[in-house]
């Protein structure tokens, strides 16, 4: 299908002109969208492969044959058609709110992201995360697009209490970096939805190279939880258009921060020492 088609329809009228040709997986894929367009946008890739009984190749494939570059393309499409433009900025806005009252209802969602997840954390694999990170030898961190500031936060608060940390932006990087790894390691992929290919990917390899592998996300259900030993979840409404929201990021920082707060306690003494000699090694970049 031309992509310019994909551009100027709306994602449903693709979808149903092209059901006639359909046969097989595309065809249970496109049967489960039509059904239930407004689920399918909250849902994650294999979310859906399992509730359409097909696997999550065969859902890219399936977007891809209409003209999008993924599934995650066809369901900003798809939102786009169903909700009112003005949730492309933030899901709870409407048409006639005023500046304040928009900053408000950022806010609130920020605060309220910070409570659910609080709710559902569990403390006992926080406690683990905990305990595999101070008898290891070193941190390797994965992260990709959004979550890129949060595995350099991270990275940036280990280094400083002394902990061996490692982190690189590019992904081929870190592909090297989880290929060279080994038992003695713990592996973290930071993911809000769980479906970054570079993040997923390196995290498999982590794991198929004997590391612990820890990952951070927002979907409880998705490629990344496959290849995590343990699983910390943040929680928080998905959103359509948007990965970058202000309640994302603080729900993943506040986790990290926990984690962090965790490992300083566990490691005590030593930690503050670091802490000090980083700080002081520093203390010239400052007025």
């Amino acid at each position: 299908m031309n992509s310019s088609d994909t551009n100027n329809r709306g994602s449903l009228s693709i979808i149903s002109d092209a059901m006639p040709k359909l046969k097989g997986t595309p065809k249970k894929v496109a049967q489960f969208i039509l059904n239930a367009p407004q689920e399918t946008i909250n849902l994650t890739i294999t979310e859906l492969a399992s509730r359409a009984g097909v696997s999550d190749a065969s859902v890219v494939r399936f977007a891809q044959s209409l003209g999008y570059s993924g599934f995650h393309a066809l369901k900003i499409r798809l939102a786009e058609d169903m909700v009112s433009p003005m949730s492309i900025i933030h899901e709870d806005l409407m048409p006639d709110d005023d500046p304040a009252t928009a900053v408000q209802k950022a806010m609130a969602m920020g605060f309220r992201s910070l409570e659910d997840t609080i709710g559902i954390l569990e403390m006992s694999v926080l406690a683990e995360t905990i305990q595999a990170i101070h008898k290891c030898r070193q941190i390797v961190l994965f992260a990709s697009g959004n979550s890129i500031p949060i595995a350099m936060d991270l990275d940036f608060r280990l280094t400083k209490i002394g902990l061996q940390s490692r982190f690189s932006i590019d992904p081929t990087m870190q592909e090297m970096y989880a290929s060279l790894i080994s038992s003695e390691d713990v592996a973290i992929g930071i993911s809000h939805t769980g479906s970054s290919k570079d993040t997923v990917h390196a995290l498999q390899l982590a794991k198929e190279h004997g590391a612990k592998t820890v990952c951070i996300t927002n979907h409880s259900d998705s490629p990344l939880t496959r290849y995590g030993d343990l699983c910390l979840f943040t929680a928080m409404r998905v959103s359509h258009f948007r990965e970058e929201r202000l309640d994302s990021s603080l729900a993943m920082l506040a986790l990290t921060e926990a984690l962090f707060v965790g490992i300083c306690v566990e490691h005590s003494d030593a930690a503050m020492q670091s802490a000090s000699k980083t700080s002081r090694a520093t203390d010239h970049r400052k007025y």
